[in-house]
């Protein structure tokens, strides 16, 4: 039976009491781990479960998300993959990342609005129209830029949100203030908003710039 690997956390770390996940040590860290009892590809409900443990995992300290369907045939080899990235940098991140965690932050703005914003007149060609998508795109930037001004984020990464109304934001904040910035985000006017998280940081970890980022982790 080989293993999913999660995450780094530390070795002292606290586990939820229900979890399908161990630790295995690594000095004064450790590596997140489950069984994997069939060599196949994850489903989409087994991805979604990955990061739900992942999101439990938080209140028992920093996490390190290890990218989506990572394996390992045992211990041994769990602990040289994670070794790959030098212990020393891994602990820099938990430190910087201990009381964090990431919320992400979706802006929908209606449509007609946007337009009028960036052109008044009443048609346009094929050319004026790709540049008023980019030109909403910056209107749609400046407009999130005011609205999340009262949001305190320690750091914040601009997201592909896929349509050019729509503004997606990652903001690593102190897990203390995550119901408050969900409060000020559900009172927004003039936008449909919507807050997701608590996350592991995966958006502020700059860990194997060798390989793209996946969508829960490196």
């Amino acid at each position: 039976m080989s293993l999913f690997l999660h995450g780094v956390v530390r070795a002292s770390h606290r586990l939820p009491g229900d979890s399908r996940f161990r630790l295995v040590a690594l000095e004064d860290l450790a590596v997140v781990v489950s069984d994997r009892v069939e060599d196949r590809a994850l489903t989409d409900q087994e991805a979604t479960a990955h990061l739900a443990g992942l999101c439990a995992l938080l209140p028992g300290g920093p996490v390190l998300p290890l990218r989506i369907g990572t394996t390992a045939a045992d211990e041994a080899a769990a602990r040289a993959a994670v070794l790959a990235f030098t212990a020393p940098v891994l602990r820099r991140h938990l430190d910087e990342l201990d009381g964090l965690a990431e919320l992400h932050v979706r802006l929908v703005f209606d449509e007609d609005a946007a337009l009028h914003a960036v052109y008044r007149e009443g048609t346009f060609t094929l050319a004026q129209g790709e540049q008023i998508v980019r030109d909403i795109v910056v209107w749609r930037r400046k407009q999130a830029d005011v609205l999340l001004a009262q949001v305190a984020a320690r750091a914040v990464a601009l997201l592909d949100a896929g349509e050019p109304t729509e503004e997606l934001r990652a903001l690593l904040v102190p897990l203390g203030d995550v119901e408050a910035v969900r409060a000020v985000v559900a009172a927004l006017d003039g936008v449909t908003a919507s807050c997701t998280g608590p996350l592991p940081a995966f958006h502020f970890l700059d860990l194997s710039p060798s390989q793209p980022a996946s969508r829960w982790g490196w």
